[in-house]
């Protein structure tokens, strides 16, 4: 390969692996930060100061008139090094006030330490005679714009479905230590062959290494535990807690969401919120599921009376690997009248638009995190609407913020809380619902209730649910100190204007 192609070869490579690690480095600040909508800006912020001094650096370098290909494959291998170590760096500042700022450093090295190689390969691609400079620029940046394109479509679309994050961490790494080889070969063979067994040494321990990075951040921790289950894919990241009551604790995105229970008299994850819809519709035939998490609403809803088809919606299938491993609500996998799709829930509204549903749920993640815009705002809750059969009632989790309650305020005539869930309809769902405490408990499979009017500890718990006010949206806006909004796609006031803050940012006081 002449030294032009070279250059060509070697611009695409560092924007294949740079951006690739950008979208890791994405990955683990969300996990860090809960899933903040500032994690991706965090990480921007670092990963531009690092391409800016990277090609200064790379500039002064071309300066020096040394041989450039040494130069780069000198860097690429203190890349590779340090990119193969940011796992364990990673992990030993976990749980430190300087966390920002040691992750901030990790991808500002990692990153400029890739940016010299940008003027580098410029400077060898270049072609200094007459028309043709401006031609072989364009064909070297074209080159690493295309490899900027594609690193994280692969990494994000594939890698990170098939192995952990600390693995895609190595993998970058040991990309980058062979082309640093590569680099080294085209003008030294001798130290490319020692690179070149450096890296497979290196890529060799990682098979081996124990895989800490998730869990050293993984939040509701008491002091060393562990999570016992985790898994990974490209939709997120899924780790649980074993609890010896109430059931397990499960996270997606290192924020908590729920527990594995489905005992009304335990309740430890608010089951009592969706016992309660078995008394708002008289026989809801048709269900659908926004949101499986650990199927513990599913497996509830599967046993009121007279229903005959629930369709869910989940967008991370790792949520079906930790329902197999609970007897309690695994059912739901094996039964003929549930349908798993891996699907956006929005995009999956908007595909099914003759589908008709007496209940929507959605338990929704809190308002503050990323996206959380697309499963609150006011175009979506129309979209949902237009899926409601007559008499149809839809709920879904407020998780304490007034404006996510006065938005559906907005879309349905009829709107009341319920602890922290908003149950909408077009119509008084309320009007008969002492009535239909009998619905209740029937819930169970035919002839073996889930609850005994006989038991004490069951009637008490079906009291206290019942007992729970119900709350208008009216009621909500006036203890409040501020005008309530309306969430819409653009706005996303759930996200920034009445967020959390950021990784380096106070919480935010609503």
């Amino acid at each position: 390969m002449n030294i032009v192609r070279f250059a060509r070869a070697l611009s695409f490579g560092v924007g294949f692996l740079s951006l690739s690690q950008e979208i890791l480095f994405v990955r683990l600040a969300s996990f860090a930060y809960e899933s903040l909508p500032s994690a991706f800006a965090f990480v921007l912020v670092f990963f531009l100061l690092g391409i800016a001094f990277g090609a200064n650096a790379g500039k002064r370098w071309c300066a020096r008139g040394s041989d450039l290909r040494v130069a780069g494959g000198v860097v690429l291998v203190c890349a590779a090094l340090l990119d193969a170590a940011v796992p364990t760096l990673a992990s030993l500042a976990s749980g430190s006030p300087f966390t920002p700022l040691a992750l901030g450093a990790l991808i500002l090295v990692t990153a400029a330490l890739k940016s010299v190689l940008f003027p580098i390969a410029h400077e060898l691609g270049s072609v200094w005679v007459g028309e043709r400079i401006g031609r072989s620029i364009s064909k070297v940046y074209a080159c690493n714009i295309a490899g900027a394109t594609l690193g994280p479509l692969v990494t994000g679309f594939v890698l990170l479905d098939l192995v952990s994050l600390e693995r895609a961490f190595h993998i970058v790494a040991l990309g980058t230590g062979l082309l640093g080889a590569a680099c080294l070969a085209s003008a030294k063979p001798v130290r490319a062959v020692a690179v070149s067994l450096a890296c497979a040494v290196g890529a060799a321990a990682t098979l081996v290494a124990p895989d800490r990075l998730v869990a050293s951040f993984a939040g509701g921790r008491t002091g060393k535990e562990a999570p016992n289950f985790i898994a990974q894919t490209r939709s997120g990241i899924v780790h649980t807690f074993a609890r010896p009551t109430g059931g397990d604790m499960v996270f997606g995105g290192n924020v908590y969401d729920g527990r594995v229970n489905t005992d009304l008299r335990v309740n430890s994850n608010g089951i009592n919120r969706a016992y309660i819809l078995a008394a708002l519709h008289p026989k809801p035939s048709r269900v659908l599921v926004l949101g499986l998490s650990a199927g513990s609403w599913t497996r509830v809803i599967a046993q009121f009376p007279g229903v005959e088809r629930i369709d869910v919606v989940e967008i991370n299938p790792g949520y079906l690997e930790l329902i197999r491993l609970h007897p309690e609500v695994a059912p739901i996998l094996d039964d003929p009248r549930v349908t798993i799709d891996i699907d956006d829930a929005r995009r999956w509204l908007v595909r099914h638009p003759g589908q008709r549903y007496d209940l929507i749920v959605m338990n929704t993640s809190y308002y503050w995190r990323a996206y959380a815009t697309n499963l609150l705002s006011r175009e979506v809750l129309q979209l949902a609407r237009g899926h409601l059969a007559p008499g149809g009632v839809m709920t879904y989790n407020t998780t304490g913020s007034p404006d996510v309650l006065w938005t559906a305020h907005a879309v349905f005539p009829f709107v009341r809380r319920y602890v922290n869930f908003a149950y909408v309809a077009e119509h008084d769902f309320l009007a008969d619902l002492e009535a239909n405490r009998a619905r209740v408990w029937a819930i169970g499979a035919p002839g073996r209730p889930l609850l005994s009017e006989s038991d004490p500890a069951d009637v008490h718990a079906v009291t206290a649910m019942f007992a729970v006010p119900w709350v208008s949206p009216e009621s909500v806006a006036k203890m409040r100190g501020r005008p309530l909004d309306i969430i819409t796609d653009d706005n996303m006031a759930t996200e920034f204007r009445h967020g959390r803050g950021g990784p380096l940012a106070s919480p935010r006081i609503d």
